[in-house]
């Protein structure tokens, strides 16, 4: 009998922290942050060694009778080491599988460069043609504007909640305006972070630029201190409590004070790069979140805690922290959740029986009466693959009692959230989501879900918010700014 091997090509889904580009996701390799097939050179292998591969797998597979492709998604780090990401098989075949097996034990990988220098990550496409009893690979490069134009539509909400009936009675009493790429000089509707100065002055990330927006246009912002070469995104931003704006750019942190730019060497400040950059107003701090720990800016001086400091901290991976109106600073990291106390004692959460057990905050936000709201992130998934995880929001009340807020037991219509601001105002939560759009929650019973198959809202995906001094709230969406302001 002819055997052949099917292969579906899929629709690619963009998440903000791991590109997967095929159906497929594996879980083997750590992919906060990694460039789509970037460089002045681009990453590749030692054609004979990877000719090798090929007449390897061509010997020990069976291909008797068997026709197909497959793609792979790569990530090759700075030093040529390697992992296999995603796949488009989904039906996980024998061969694709021993495919995934070679790719990850080869060892003659190149990394992608960029100004004489190696990028820290970036991911390759591959694919593998089995034809007459004989198995071929090659690298299919990306067509990064057809990539990115691909993305420039509004994805169709994805709600997993089937029991709670959105009525949303309280949408008629905001008015949301949209500034996109049609309607405006806005460059580009990719947008990922956002800011607001202390003189109105939004910023806003755009794919790879940085812009600004008084309410009318939009302005080219970038740094001018560094040639950004073939590829230069920005990835983190916050203003302090002096006006200077933070920015994570590729491979170093900026300053920029409204007259000139700053670049600090990593050498001096110890990080060359930032998951996030918060400014905590009442203490004056500006913390930076990275692979080196949680880094601490004050006064003109840079300090660092990581577990060489603070033994019980779950890992130096630190893609969050705040701290709150107890002065107590929160730390999520890619191994769990701590906290330092007013005392400098820490607490890890990995060791509690908590509803933070497992789970890495990735933002946070206070009430009037001291109760804290967490988006959550559960870093060590027991269902590899599933989408809608054990997630969610959770809510430390102030007597220290916590409850969690999923799609079973509440209005959550997804539970993977991206952003938790609270609206002193309305005394509601606002949490924005990466496929069910917004939420607004009245704290007692009442959920609400906006995307933009019910409401002006653009796109199911919003990345981070912020009000304005006015109480008004912004949203960085995949399809351009949104401003909802009460009517």
């Amino acid at each position: 009998m002819r055997k052949t091997l099917f292969i579906l090509f899929a629709i690619v889904t963009f998440q903000a922290n791991a590109q997967n580009l095929f159906p497929v996701k594996l879980n083997n390799c750590k992919t906060e942050r990694f460039c789509l097939d970037c460089g002045d050179v681009k990453a590749g292998y030692n054609e004979n060694e990877f000719l090798k591969l090929q007449d390897k797998l061509s010997k020990e597979l069976n291909l008797q009778g068997i026709k197909g492709a497959v793609k792979f998604q790569i990530l090759v780090d700075a030093k040529g080491r390697a992992c296999v990401l995603s796949h488009t098989d989904q039906s996980n075949n024998p061969i694709s599988l021993k495919i995934i097996e070679e790719l990850n034990k080869f060892k003659k990988w190149t990394p992608a460069v960029t100004n004489g220098k190696n990028e820290e990550k970036s991911s390759i496409n591959l694919i593998f043609v089995v034809n007459e009893n004989k198995i071929s690979g090659k690298i299919e490069r990306v067509d990064i504007k057809a990539f990115n134009k691909s993305f420039d539509k509004p994805n169709s909400p994805e709600i997993y909640n089937k029991t709670y009936e959105y009525k949303n009675e309280s949408l008629k009493n905001y008015k949301m305006t949209v500034w996109n790429s049609n309607n405006s000089n806005l460059p580009n509707n990719m947008n990922d972070n956002i800011s607001i100065d202390k003189n109105g002055l939004i910023w806003l990330t755009v794919d790879e630029g940085l812009v600004t927006f008084d309410g009318k246009e939009f302005k080219n912002a970038e740094q001018n201190i560094t040639d950004k070469g073939k590829f230069f995104s920005y990835y983190a931003l916050a203003t302090d409590n002096a006006n200077i704006k933070w920015v994570y750019g590729t491979k170093n942190i900026y300053s920029f004070d409204n007259v000139k730019w700053t670049k600090y060497d990593s050498a001096d400040i110890g990080i060359d790069g930032a998951y996030e950059i918060v400014n905590n107003p009442k203490t004056g701090e500006v913390f930076f979140c990275s692979d080196e720990g949680l880094t601490i800016y004050k006064d003109g001086k840079w300090t660092n805690l990581n577990k060489s400091k603070l033994k019980d901290l779950p890992s130096n991976r630190v893609t969050f922290a705040k701290r709150d109106s107890k002065n107590r600073i929160w730390i999520g990291t890619f191994s769990g959740t701590a906290m330092i106390d007013e005392n400098n004692q820490i607490t890890n959460f990995e060791n509690i029986n908590t509803v933070l057990k497992g789970k890495c905050i990735t933002s946070m936000d206070e009430d009037e009466n001291g109760n804290l709201f967490f988006t959550l992130y559960e870093f060590d998934r027991k269902e590899k693959g599933k989408v809608n995880n054990n997630e969610g929001i959770a809510i430390r009340y102030k007597d220290g009692t916590f409850k969690q807020f999923t799609t079973e037991n509440s209005g959550i219509p997804f539970n993977h959230t991206n952003c938790v601001l609270y609206d002193k105002a309305e005394k509601v939560l606002w949490i924005s989501t990466d496929r069910a759009g917004l939420i607004r929650y009245d704290l007692k019973d009442g959920w609400e879900n906006y995307h933009n198959e019910n409401s002006d809202i653009p796109t199911s995906y919003i990345s981070k918010m912020v009000f304005d001094d006015k109480g008004n709230l912004y949203l960085a969406t995949r399809q351009g700014l949104v401003k909802i302001e009460r009517k």
